[in-house]
């Protein structure tokens, strides 16, 4: 693939960054007989399950599957692009970073980015400056009713837009253009063409991203306005409200720091700066909009567990049920906490303190618990009728779980609930696991067990190219091999490994990070991080491997001719064709079943 550099450039760049020292500035990594271990940075676990392979210069997590070279880690663990990533690496070689010459459109699109980037910061430091103005005296009165001192102020860059121009008049004598405080999002376009700063007359909390910069910003009204008295960043090319998560940066810091167990999901970036300021240091938000599947999948690079705790009122509530189903999809273990009387979050921690809180997080419920609960707190238990309602309601939940003993505890509380024997209950719940199955699902399962047998091309094709890859003793190159590949891929993986034997040198499995986007691409994934598996007669496998290319390339051929014989009327033609398919046929057959 083109990125941007030579390839002689991008292998100096590897050569020059031993993966196993590149990601030892980031994590603790131990060597175990030949592959270095560590806690995978990319998802929450306790057991090291994230291999280096000093050898062929790549890692693999065998927990949640993160794969690549040194450049993709970087990309990866920083949050950077391809470019920004060599960037890094190159100074960490003390290497000259050569002239970019991707598309003509990415390089243009990158100076924009970078170009808003900047922008952003110097609008946080002038929206900061303004504290300092006698015109920030409302503004410094509010944070102080709120209990954030300057230190916090500081911490979290939290600024004020004085009116609806200054800030405008500000960037441009900095050079910055009118379409470029838009780009960024400072600023909106008005009637008559002129324009004005997006935040006027509010406190600005500036927003951060994984990597610590600025991407756009949240504006409060201080007292009653005309108008919303919250208004966030709207979408651009560095803020995407979907995928942003207030406080991530300083998550990031603390599972640096080893302190990180859990994460609190909370409404509002009020609710995280209070808590940070009472020192709770594991609290984020959503920018102003319904959790998401990526929020979920960013959240889980950094914990397993999350605990909810949204605002006590009625639509913190319905937020609450919302984010569940997500962050349990994403694999997290999701507790929730309901604050009383309707508090939120900053309010119950300047009321209360660190201690009450961190109490009351401890005694968060299991998520299955707390819907259960919820439910029966909708339903008359004693009528008959409405129970039967919530068993259905609570049942529909168990039967989500995963095991066996998991659904008897969620079993047993229903049945105390409702004093229902639960063999019946039991009873009920196979019966809900069995009922929606269709005359659709039944076929769909036939196809796949069709699917597994038509794949023995597939897998025996991984086979021999990953064993040729890894160099393998039993593995040799053959031209039956290329000569039998029809994906473009697999061809192009081949020919790699034979021009490097041909140029007497060994084919490195993180080349292939270079020539394909192998996250992305589940058959070159496969191969990078094939699992060999130890005892097998593997000399004898890779016969019966370059077998089925074989029978699979004379099938093709078969099928290619009768299509040929169908169209061809020719007496004589068609005697030349059928004899070709039956010696095929007699190939095909003395090489087995």
């Amino acid at each position: 693939m083109d990125k941007g550099f030579s390839q002689d450039f991008i292998e100096k760049l590897k050569q020059n960054n031993d993966i196993v020292t590149t990601i030892s500035k980031y994590i603790n990594v131990t060597r175990k007989g030949k592959t270095w271990w560590a806690c995978c940075p990319f998802h929450f676990e306790k057991t090291p399950s994230f291999a280096i392979n000093e050898i062929e210069q790549y890692y693999h997590c065998f927990g949640c599957g993160a794969s690549g070279d040194v450049i993709n880690f970087v990309c990866k663990y920083e949050s950077l692009d391809f470019y920004d990533a060599c960037k890094k690496l190159a100074e960490y070689a003390n290497m000259e970073l050569p002239e970019y010459h991707n598309d003509d459109n990415l390089i243009k699109l990158k100076k924009k980015r970078d170009r808003i980037y900047n922008l952003l910061v110097d609008a946080a430091k002038y929206y900061y400056g303004n504290l300092k103005k006698p015109e920030a005296t409302p503004a410094l009165e509010y944070l102080a009713s709120r209990k954030l001192d300057m230190s916090i102020i500081k911490e979290y860059g939290i600024g004020y837009s004085i009116g609806w121009h200054d800030i405008v008049t500000h960037l441009k004598s900095l050079g910055y253009t009118e379409d470029e405080m838009i780009d960024a999002g400072v600023c909106d376009r008005y009637e008559g063409g002129k324009i004005s700063d997006a935040y006027g007359k509010r406190i600005i909390f500036p927003i951060f991203n994984l990597m610590g910069n600025v991407v756009g910003f949240s504006g409060r009204v201080i007292g009653k306005a005309d108008f919303a008295k919250y208004k966030n960043t709207a979408q651009t090319l560095v803020f995407d409200k979907s995928s942003l998560i207030y406080g991530i940066n300083e998550i990031k810091k603390a599972k640096k720091q080893g302190v990180l167990k859990e994460i609190v999901i909370v409404e509002g970036q009020m609710d995280v700066i209070s808590l940070y300021k009472s020192g709770v240091q594991n609290a984020v938000a959503c920018m102003g909009t319904a959790l998401t599947a990526s929020h979920a999948k960013n959240l889980k690079r950094f914990a397993d567990k999350v605990i909810l705790c949204f605002d006590g009122d009625n639509a913190g509530k319905k937020a609450t049920l919302r984010s569940i189903e997500i962050l349990v999809n994403a694999g997290l273990l999701v507790y929730v906490v309901t604050i009383p009387d309707g508090k939120d979050p900053d309010e119950f921690v300047n009321a209360f303190g660190k201690s009450a809180w961190d109490e009351m997080l401890s005694n968060g419920l299991y998520w299955v618990e707390f819907l259960i609960k919820d439910f029966a707190s909708n339903y008359d238990l004693s009528k008959p009728e409405q129970k039967t309602k919530f068993i259905a309601d609570a049942l529909n939940v168990i039967k989500s779980l995963g095991s066996e003993s998991e659904q008897e505890i969620y079993l047993k509380m229903v049945q105390q609930m409702t004093n229902i024997n639960i063999s019946v209950l039991k009873s009920d719940l196979t019966k809900l696991g069995t009922q929606n199955v269709t005359q659709e699902d039944i076929v769909e399962t036939v196809d796949n067990k069709i699917n597994l047998k038509e794949n023995s091309y597939v897998k025996s094709v991984k086979f021999i190219i990953a064993s040729l890859l890894y160099k393998k003793d039993y593995a040799k190159l053959d031209d039956r091999i290329i000569s039998n590949l029809y994906n473009s891929d697999y061809v192009k993986i081949y020919k790699y490994i034979e021009n490097e034997y041909q140029n007497n040198r060994k084919p490195i499995v993180s080349k292939l990070f270079d020539m394909f986007d192998v996250e992305n691409t589940s058959d070159i994934y496969d191969i990078v991080n094939y699992n060999f598996v130890a005892g097998d007669d593997n000399n004898k496998h890779f016969e019966d491997c370059l077998n089925i290319l074989i029978k699979t390339g004379l099938s093709s051929q078969i099928d290619s001719l009768t299509a040929k014989l169908a169209k061809v009327s020719d007496n004589n033609e068609r005697m030349e064709i059928m004899q070709e398919i039956k010696k095929l046929i007699a190939e095909k057959n003395n090489r087995g079943k």
